[in-house]
Formats: structure tokens, sequence, C-alpha cells
């Protein structure tokens, strides 16, 4: 190429419509934020009811709608919103920022996106096909017929209102499952539906919680199931008789920026949260609070949607199980945008050098704190100061359903006679030991008749209870200098009850005596293997 050729060329650097169109399909959108990217523009257009519809057609693909009562859109607003980098919003505080969400992240999924929106009781509609883009090698924007989308029109009569409202359609959707047939796709649905769901909760939590008073609230269904908030800090399980189970540590943090010349400050929130001890959770709440590596770390708010959840940004720590206790939630308004660098899909924020220093510096006591809860937990004591089983007993009867290997029936509570029935047969005990109460799991007595360490026992509902020998010279050594450590009390407990489920699960006429012997002479063994353990200060 000479120089003639650079002159003759220089005025059209206008890009390939086809290609361009295919490129922004590939900008990096992950499904659940790209649902998120859409819900964002309907609250931005005051919205405060969203209802997403995942559904197969007939020839087993997928058709997406996402409709709205917000603002609506006049013919001239919808052009707009339909161009890639679409005007500034007047609003900075909008959740659509950038003028392409609507586009790139539909189109991420879909070959075709068709906006439908009502303003002043005016239906308008227009459609992006890629397929005609590429075709074509033009942006042609077109016009669908309204009478092909009666159905997803006549959602807007559904809201209440002054006849606005808009709905987003997906077809053509080529992205989101594998058509790999029927039973596959409807797994593969309701996966994709389920993943929708946990993201919008907690993307928007802060609108769905009624009780939050910093934003809008606004109601989000999924196939017509109404999601539900999710808080990470747990504050929740704080309540009246449980007042401080999560551990609040609220601080506010200043920083500098400079543009143009000029030094501003500026204060965001930066909130720490430690949660109890996993043992001193229930199913239920763990569930709730999604324990686990994934889930620990930052969670992060620009305008009360969260952008970053779970996780330490610019690996300030590495994610670790005993890191799991620990939540922090960083609030940020509009006014921080370009000095957190926030992207185009509003899934990444970078924290300047100086501040991951500051930061890293201010939640390393809650990282120690949250360590020392993971290890040593809200270790309860009995009375007299006695060692407490509590929290393995949870940990235990959790696992219940999932572990007993017999079925056992109390015949007669006062002679502790019972009827075993497991893999090997049935058998009648005369003198079992039982428990008072249900989910006891772990107890301790101060002796046992045969000196031995543990036995086997039963709680009122029958299940595999174990008891320990307060007396015995090992129980003594292990579980009194580590009654402070429920994380080794636990495993030694969950130990002893394996054993004593482990016998109701092989126990015959045959076996009984055998395994009588072996609790004896393993009783013997520690006891003297303790001589070498320290003595008890």
């Amino acid at each position: 190429m000479n120089e003639q050729d650079i002159v003759e060329d220089e005025g059209n650097f206008d890009p390939s419509p086809s290609r361009l169109a295919e490129s922004l399909r590939d900008t990096g959108y992950s499904h659940e934020a790209a649902f998120a990217d859409i819900v964002d523009n309907s609250i931005a257009a005051n919205a405060t009811s969203i209802d997403i519809d995942i559904y197969p057609m007939v020839d087993g693909s997928l058709r997406i709608t996402i409709s709205d009562n917000g603002d609506g859109m006049d013919i001239k607003t919808l052009l707009n919103a339909m161009r890639y980098g679409s005007p500034k919003r007047e609003s900075p505080k909008s959740l659509g920022k950038f003028g392409m969400g609507l586009k790139t992240a539909s189109t991420a999924f879909c070959r075709k996106l068709t906006v439908l929106s009502r303003y002043d009781g005016v239906v308008n509609g227009k459609t992006w096909d890629i397929d005609v883009i590429v075709d074509k090698n033009k942006w042609v924007l077109l016009t669908p017929e309204l009478d092909d989308y009666e159905e997803d029109i006549e959602k807007l009569d559904d809201y209440e209102g002054n006849g606005a409202g808009t709905v987003v359609v997906w077809e053509n959707i080529d992205r989101l499952i594998r058509q790999s047939g029927s039973n596959n796709s409807r797994k593969a649905q309701e996966k994709l539906i389920n993943e929708v769901e946990l993201h919008l909760s907690a993307v928007f939590g802060k609108f769905l919680n009624l009780a939050n008073t910093d934003s809008e609230n606004v109601s989000i269904t999924v196939n017509d199931k109404k999601l539900i908030g999710w808080d990470p800090t747990g504050l929740w399980m704080n309540t009246d008789d449980t007042p401080k189970r999560v551990v609040s540590v609220p601080k506010s943090m200043m920083v500098q920026e400079e543009i143009d010349g000029i030094v501003t400050e500026k204060e965001f929130q930066l909130n720490g949260y430690i949660l109890p001890n996993k043992s001193d959770m229930n199913e239920e709440e763990l569930k709730k609070i999604r324990y686990g590596n994934d889930n620990q770390g930052f969670y992060i708010y620009r305008e009360n949607r969260l952008i970053y959840g779970g996780g330490w940004p610019h690996r300030i720590y590495t994610k670790e199980s005993h890191l799991n206790l620990i939540r922090i939630e960083l609030n940020f308004d509009h006014n921080f945008d370009e000095y957190f660098q926030i992207d185009i899909r509003k899934t990444r924020v970078i924290f300047p050098q100086a501040l991951r220093e500051k930061i890293k510096k201010q939640i390393t006591p809650l990282r120690n704190e949250s360590n020392r809860v993971y290890r040593s937990g809200n270790v309860k004591k009995g009375k007299d100061n006695e060692i407490n089983h509590e929290s393995s007993g949870k940990a235990i009867t959790k696992q219940l359903d999932n572990n007993m290997h017999a079925s056992v029936t109390i015949l007669n509570p006062d002679s502790g006679k019972i009827s075993i029935k497991n893999k090997f047969g049935e058998i009648e005990i005369d003198r079992a030991k039982l428990v008072e109460g249900t989910d006891i799991a772990v107890k301790v007595e101060d002796s046992l008749d045969d000196g031995t360490l543990w036995t086997y026992a039963l709680d009122e509902e029958g299940n595999t209870c174990v008891i320990l020998n307060r007396s015995h010279i090992f129980y003594q050594k292990f579980y009194e200098p580590n009654k402070h450590n429920p994380v080794l009390m636990q495993s030694m407990d969950s130990v002893f009850w394996a054993l004593a489920n482990a016998e109701l699960g092989t126990m015959s006429t045959k076996a009984k005596r055998s395994i009588e012997e072996l609790r004896f002479l393993v009783s013997k063994d520690l006891r003297n293997l303790s001589d070498e353990l320290p003595d008890v200060d």
C-alpha cells in the first residue's frame, strides 16, 4: 500500500456491520449478568414489577420475555434505546449506565432481540435481527408486526398504571442451553432458571428487601416465582433472643481523587460481618447464608446494586475454608464509577493500589476474629464448667438420615429393651442405654458400668446416641485440654458416634459378644496410651 492509497481510504473507517454485530456477541457476558443488565434497565425506567418468563417453544428452542411496568418509551425514546451507544441518561445514578447493555446482553445469547414498549397507551416495537444484519451487511433496524407479539403485549395489561411498560423478547436463542434431547433440555432449562433466580436475588437483594429503606422496592418474578432478596451479611440471624450471633463492624472510609488537578475527598461504607461457627448454624441457616468458599469475602454494591459478590478482589486473600465466616460489604454511589473503573457488564471493580493496602489493613482484625470463631466456635460451658458437646450433637444430627444403618424400635423404655433390625437380621437387646429427649447424639456420664470409654445409646425416637465416660483417663486427657477447640472435639465425637452407630448396624446374636469385646479392648488400649499424654493442668 502506497501513500496515495492511504489518503484515498482515510475518510471511510466505518466498521463492517456484519462483523461488528457478531463480535459484540462476545463481550464476555455470563447469562446471569445478561439478565441482570435487562433488569437494570427496568429499574432505571422506574419499574416496580419485573416479570421474567423462560419457556420452550414447540420445536424445543427457548423463548424469553422480560416485562416491566416502568415508564415505557415513545418511538423516539425507543429508537435511542435500540441504538448501540445510546444517549447518556439524565440521572448519573441510573443502573443502565453505558447505553450498551440492552443490546449486547441480549444478543450475547439470542440472534433476534425485539423491544415492545407502550407509552401513553401507544405500543411501538423495534427488532435487531443478527441474521438480517449479517445478510445485508447493514444496520437494519426492523419494525415487527405487532400482531405477532400480541400475547407479549398483553403482559402489559396485567400491570396497573397509566398504560405504560416495556417487554424485551429474546428469540432464536442459540447460546443458553444445548438442544440434546427433551429430557436433557428440560434439565438444562431448570438449571438455567435456578441460576437466574439465585443471581438476581443477590444482585437486587436490597431492592427486593421490603425492609430496606435505602432503595426503591421492586418485585421480580421468574416463571411466576416471586424472588426473595438475599442478604449475604446474615444479620437476619440476629433476633431479640440472640442479638449478637452475627458480629457487625461498620466503618466509613475516605479516599482522595484527583481530577484535572483538583483533589476531592469521597466517602464510602465498608462494613464487616462475622458469621457464627458452622456448627452453630442449622441446615436452613447454612442454605440461606449460602455457606461455602465461593461466597466468602466481598460484596460490593453500586447504588444498592450488587456488582461483585463473593471472593477477594485483587487476591487480597485467597479463598480458604477458615475465611468462610467473613463477609465484607462495600457500598458506594455513582460518584465512584471512575474511581473503581466499573466496566460495561457491571461485574468488575478495580481498587487503586493505595486503597488495596488501606482496605487490607482495615479488614485484617476482622479476618483474625473470623479465623478465631471458625477454629474455636462459640464454646458454651455446661454446669460447673463441664465440657459441652452440644455443637458436635448439632453437626451429627444433621446427618442422621444419611447415616442410619439400622432400624431400632424401643420395646420397653423402663427396662431399656430394644429391637434392632439391620442387614444381618433382627435382634432384641434387654438392657440398652436410653437418653431423655431427641437429637442428642453425644452425651456424657460420670462412669460406665464396664469401664469402657464409650457405648451406644438411643434417644427417645430411636436415633443413635453415643455416651462417653467422663471418668475414663482418655476423656480427661483429651477432652479437658481441648474443650475450647470444637473442631477437635467435634472430630473425636464424630468418631465415637460413628463407632456406636456401626455397632447397631452390624450387631447380631453371633456378633454381639465380639463387638462388645472390641469396645472393651479399644477402651483399654486408649487408657494405656493416655499415660503418654501430659497431665491436665
